[in-house]
C-alpha cells in the first residue's frame, strides 16, 4: 500500500477518535473532489459523486441502503474505492459487482450480525466499517478472513464488537482515582485481547483501528494461537449443553397435576374431614317426625 493511503487511513481513524471525544458530527469534506468529478443528471444518481483520477466513488449522507443499478452499470469496472460513509446500508449484496475494490469504506450505517454477508473481493486491502451494529467478533472475523486475503488495513471503532472505549476514563467520577484506574485497565486488557485476536485470525492485518500493528503485538498473537477461540467455543458448547439437558428435563419430568398454578382459580381436592359427623345439628332432621323415627 503506498504512503498516502496509509496516511488517509490514520488521518480517518484520528477524525473518527476526536469526533467521539467531543461528541459533535462532523460532516464530511468533499471539495478536493469538485473540480475532477463527474455528477450524474439524474436526481437519484446525482448523490454520487465519481473522481476519475482516484478512480473513486463517493456516497455520503444520502439514506442509501443500495446502490442504483444504473450506478453500478456506469462506475462497477472501474472503481477501486468506494466511499459509502453515512448511509443505511445493512445488506452488501450490491458491493459485490465491484470486483476491483481495493478500498471500502462503510462507516455509520446499519450493518449487523444478522443481516450483514460481507461479499468475497480479492483485491480489498482496506475495510472501514467504523460505527455500524456489529456485535459478535468471532463470527465477524471469521467472515473478513475469508472474503478479503488481501485485507491490510481494518477499523472496527464504535461498534459492540470493538471493546474500544475512547472516554471511558471519563464516564468515571474523578473523585475516585482507583476506581477510574481499575475500570480503564480492565478497558485496555480487553481492548488488547480483542487486537490480539484479529491479529492471529488475519495475518496479513497492518493496520488496526488507530494503531499500527507492532511486532511485539504480532508475537504475541503467534504465541496466544486460538486460545481466545477455544474459551469462546467451550463456553458456547457448554451453554448448549446446558440448554439440552434442561430442555429433556422438563420432556421427561411427567406429573399429573395440571400445569396451572393460578391461586385463585378454584380445584377439586381429594382426601379426609378432620371432623367425625355425630348426627347433632343435622338440618336434615327437622323435616322428619318423631312418629316416621
Amino acid at each position: 500500500m503506498s504512503d498516502e493511503t496509509y496516511n488517509e487511513s490514520e488521518q480517518r481513524n484520528n477524525d473518527i477518535i476526536k469526533q467521539a471525544c467531543e461528541n459533535e458530527i462532523i460532516e464530511p469534506q468533499l471539495d478536493d473532489l469538485s473540480k475532477d468529478s463527474t455528477i450524474n443528471p439524474a436526481d437519484e444518481d446525482s448523490q454520487f459523486i465519481y473522481d476519475d483520477n482516484a478512480q473513486r466513488l463517493i456516497c455520503i449522507g444520502s439514506n442509501f441502503d443500495c446502490i442504483p443499478q444504473s450506478i453500478i452499470d456506469a462506475f462497477s469496472l472501474k472503481t477501486k474505492s468506494l466511499d459509502l460513509s453515512k448511509n443505511r446500508f445493512r445488506s452488501l449484496t450490491c458491493i459485490q459487482n465491484f470486483p476491483y475494490l481495493e478500498e471500502l469504506i462503510l462507516d455509520d450505517n446499519d450493518l449487523d450480525d444478522t443481516h450483514t454477508m460481507f461479499p468475497t473481493l480479492s483485491n480489498l486491502h482496506t475495510l472501514m466499517l467504523n460505527k455500524n451494529r456489529l456485535q459478535d467478533i468471532y463470527k465477524l472475523v471469521d467472515q473478513l478472513r475469508h472474503a478479503y486475503p488481501k485485507l491490510t488495513h481494518l477499523s472496527l471503532l464504535g461498534n459492540e464488537a470493538c471493546p474500544y472505549q475512547i472516554s471511558a476514563t471519563n464516564q468515571i467520577s474523578s473523585n475516585n482515582t482507583d476506581l477510574s484506574t481499575f475500570a480503564q485497565n480492565r478497558l485496555d486488557e480487553d481492548y488488547q485481547r480483542y487486537r490480539h485476536l484479529l491479529i492471529f485470525r488475519i495475518p496479513t492485518l497492518k493496520f488496526l483501528d488507530a494503531s499500527e500493528i507492532s511486532s511485539n503485538e504480532r508475537h504475541i498473537a503467534t504465541q496466544l494461537g486460538d486460545i481466545l477461540y477455544s474459551i469462546v467455543e467451550t463456553k458456547q458448547s457448554r451453554s448448549l449443553s446446558t440448554n439440552e439437558e434442561k430442555r429433556y428435563e422438563k420432556r421427561n419430568n411427567y406429573t399429573p397435576l395440571p400445569k396451572d398454578t393460578n391461586k385463585n382459580q378454584s380445584r377439586i381436592s381429594v382426601g379426609k374431614l378432620p371432623q367425625k359427623y355425630s348426627g347433632e345439628g343435622s338440618q336434615g332432621n327437622k323435616f322428619v317426625r318423631d312418629g316416621d323415627l
